[in-house]
């Protein structure tokens, strides 16, 4: 049954730390008359990963159900191209281009004799004795007679160019046209695109309703990343902010998105995971650990179920005519049948055997070896070419197998084969450029060889059951190279490729990975080494268009609205500027990564920063400067006292601290002051004492910036708007009269 192609949009896209996972979603109706039992989906970028491949069936009533997936190279249907010109049209094309160029050489060749063409001087005479007559008028017709020629030459010249040109134009759109009706099945690197082929099963059911399936495709492709941005917003007079979460986004994949829903993720998708297994717990000696086989050996005595065909193929070697054996040997049977394999290598169809009825007899015992008819498998060129062959050469690489014939043939003789000059053409792989070479030095990522696949996992769908003519491979299950992988679809479709496309596809793969060795925009984070041990996901509210150009794109995805509380923090020990904090939880059920945020404050930009990981329902601060509506002045005073009049006196250096706040804003203003007292030594004979604090205040170790202090102290006030308060506290110093504090007494 012929395979239903189907267009497919991609509705969804999931970003990774590196790579992306992309949703094709296909429509699919289905009658009771029509149920295809393979449908193809196109247009896919040559850089996914074969093996992510997933299908799956949704939106029905007895859904189908999808079974084997193939994935192969395509290219996309060649525009319709007029019929090619007939051989005598663009014959008579050429020789009418021929014979104008004739005559304007002609016309060339006389304008040049014309100009050669002088009027003779007037004769000398002897001295003495009268000239002779040289009539005026002869002198006059000769010249005027040469200009007229000359002129009109020219015209005539000027005519058949015009005519040449029309002829070459129309000789050049024949050309043009025989060109591309010829050409239009070669295919092209950059026209490449992968195809899948899916296998639907269908229930009962299926065959009684009308209905609208959709098939869901989803597949992985390298070349895509994204780093985290923020804008927050904050709204002083009702105390909210709106966390705007951002993403810059890069993606080469070889597609453009267009519409999507988009989730970035900071996992890695190509991390394999095994389900843990709880082993027994044995008692006595080690054993040694048994390795399980992922499969069976086959069975023995599998060879038997061809003897018949053995018996039947020697019966038919037996019944072919003496010259069809003969000619079967120059060609070898065995290369065609078992070196050269038809979902492999490209046999074209353009010519076919000539042969009569009755020598089409002859051919039964070759159509049962061979399993096709001859025409299949021979093709018939102009040219010819010998080539000798080596047993021991590898023609894994050949592209496409050609059998030319002679321009002219005998009457083929009664039961005999015709007689034909056989020769084979293979198109070989071109030889190494200066560009392939430094193409294979890259880092490329590896294809998976057949070792590969045993060893990770069972690729059942990439298997191949050997030809029955086919003594080595036959009854056995063997992995499929690559290429012929991507060739067999190709090769159904009489697409002639005259390229590696290993090399094509590696190509694409390496490509859509450059995005991956740009460097970050400014602030830029690797969101994998910022999750550490915990992935987390981000959903865009809307629909997302992102290029494939390989430049960073700001997109945004969602915006939430959280409380937030504005308070205040002044050290005048060190400044008297007052600095705005705002301090918000975070909105998200995931948290906030590290990353460059833009801050505005009742809708006036004020700074841009860099905000550290807040966890989901943590609490997060922003710097957003200096406010200057708010005025801080620290005074303070000292004095000096004596106490007691023993032989043991004491100084008592005193020391007063009033800090003043003035609140011009028009609202209250929380806000913590912080400051710090002395602290002896240890050991010292040196005693600090606080006599007054108003209002109270706490300790304050400074413990959340990682350098604590000893000696500090805050205080937590709230100023009302237009109002002024001051804080004060007063201490006092106590050492031996006849000591003296280093640095001097005076404290502040």
């Amino acid at each position: 049954m012929a395979i239903q192609k189907l267009s497919s949009r991609i509705d969804s896209v999931k970003i990774y730390a590196a790579g992306a996972t992309v949703t094709r979603i296909a429509e699919l109706h289905l009658t009771p008359e029509k149920l295809p039992e393979q449908v193809e989906i196109a247009q896919l970028p040559l850089a996914l990963d074969d093996s992510s491949v997933r299908v799956r069936v949704e939106a029905g009533q007895g859904n189908p159900i999808a079974g084997d997936i193939r994935i192969g190279l395509a290219v996309p249907p060649p525009s319709e191209t007029p019929n090619p010109p007939l051989e005598e049209e663009l014959r008579a094309a050429k020789i009418e281009v021929k014979q104008i160029e004739d005559v304007i050489n002609l016309i060339n060749q006389e304008i040049s004799v014309l100009n050669k063409l002088e009027v003779p001087e007037r004769p000398e005479s002897d001295l003495g004795v009268a000239p002779p007559a040289s009539p005026m008028s002869a002198r006059l017709a000769l010249a005027n007679f040469s200009d007229e020629q000359i002129r009109l030459r020219m015209q005539e010249k000027r005519e058949n160019l015009e005519k040449l040109a029309k002829a070459k134009e129309i000789l050049a759109d024949l050309e043009q046209k025989q060109a591309i009706a010829s050409t239009a099945k070669n295919a092209k690197p950059e026209e490449l695109r992968k195809i899948v082929i899916v296998s639907l099963s269908y229930e009962e059911s299926s065959s009684e309703v009308n209905q609208t399936i959709q098939l869901v495709l989803e597949y992985f492709v390298p070349g895509a990343r994204w780093t985290p941005t923020y804008v927050c917003r904050l709204n002083s007079i009702e105390n909210q902010a709106t966390i705007a979460v951002r993403a810059l986004i890069c993606q080469r994949t070889g597609e453009d998105w267009s519409s999507v829903k988009l989730e970035l993720s900071t996992a890695n998708p190509l991390v394999w995971c095994d389900i843990p297994e709880l082993p027994s717990l044995r008692l006595g000696k080690a054993q040694p650990q048994i390795r399980k086989a992922g499969w069976r050996k086959p069975p023995i005595g599998a060879e038997i179920l061809f003897e018949d065909f053995d018996r039947q193929k020697e019966i038919a070697l037996a019944d072919v005519s003496k010259y069809s054996r003969h000619l079967m040997s120059d060609i070898s049977l065995d290369l065609l049948s078992r070196k050269f394999d038809r979902s492999v290598y490209r046999f074209t169809e353009e010519e076919s055997l000539e042969l009569d009825e009755e020598a089409d007899l002859n051919f039964s015992g070759l159509e049962t070896m061979l399993g096709e008819e001859p025409s299949d498998l021979l093709e018939f060129e102009e040219e010819e070419e010998d080539l000798d062959f080596d047993e021991e050469e590898d023609f894994s690489n050949w592209e496409y197998l050609t059998i030319e014939s002679p321009p002219s043939r005998r009457k083929p003789r009664k039961r005999e084969l015709n007689p034909i000059v056989v020769s084979l053409s293979v198109a070989r792989p071109e030889k190494p450029t200066e560009y392939n070479k430094n193409f294979a030095s890259q880092n490329f990522p590896k294809i998976p060889s057949n070792d590969d696949f045993i060893n990770n996992f069972l690729p059942y769908g990439l298997m191949r059951m050997g030809t029955a003519d086919n003594p080595e491979k036959r009854g056995k299950l063997s992995i499929a190279k690559p290429q012929e992988l991507y060739l067999e679809i190709l090769h159904q479709q009489k697409v002639v490729v005259n390229f590696n496309i290993l090399e094509v596809v590696q190509q694409a793969v390496y490509s859509a990975q450059e995005c991956l060795r740009f460097p970050l925009p400014p602030a830029g984070i690797n969101v994998r080494e910022v999750a550490a041990s915990f992935d987390y996901s981000y959903s865009a509210d809307g629909r997302i268009d992102i290029p494939s150009d390989g430049q960073f794109h700001s997109v945004a995805l969602t915006s939430k609205t959280t409380d937030v509380d504005v308070r205040y923090i002044v050290v005048p020990r060190e400044d008297t500027n007052v600095f705005r904090i705002a301090q918000l939880r975070n909105p998200l059920s995931a948290p906030l990564l590290r990353g460059p945020a833009d801050v505005y404050v009742d809708g006036e930009y004020i700074l841009s920063t860099n905000i550290v990981t807040v966890p989901p329902k943590g609490q997060m601060k922003l710097g957003l400067g200096v406010e200057q509506a708010i005025k801080v002045a620290r005074n303070t005073s000292y004095w000096e006292e004596r106490s007691g009049e023993t032989i043991v006196a004491f100084n008592e250096l005193c020391h007063q601290i009033k800090i003043e706040i003035t609140n011009h804003l028009n609202r209250n203003a929380k806000i913590e002051v912080r400051d710090r007292l002395p602290i002896p030594e240890e050991g010292a004979k040196v005693e600090v004492k606080i006599e007054q604090v108003s209002p109270e205040w706490q300790q304050y170790k400074q413990e959340e910036r990682g350098i604590p202090i000893k000696g500090g102290y805050r205080w937590q006030i709230e100023v009302p708007a237009k109002e002024q308060k001051t804080l004060s506290v007063d201490y006092k110093i106590k050492t031996f009269v006849d000591s003296e504090l280093i640095g001097g007494n005076r404290r502040e």
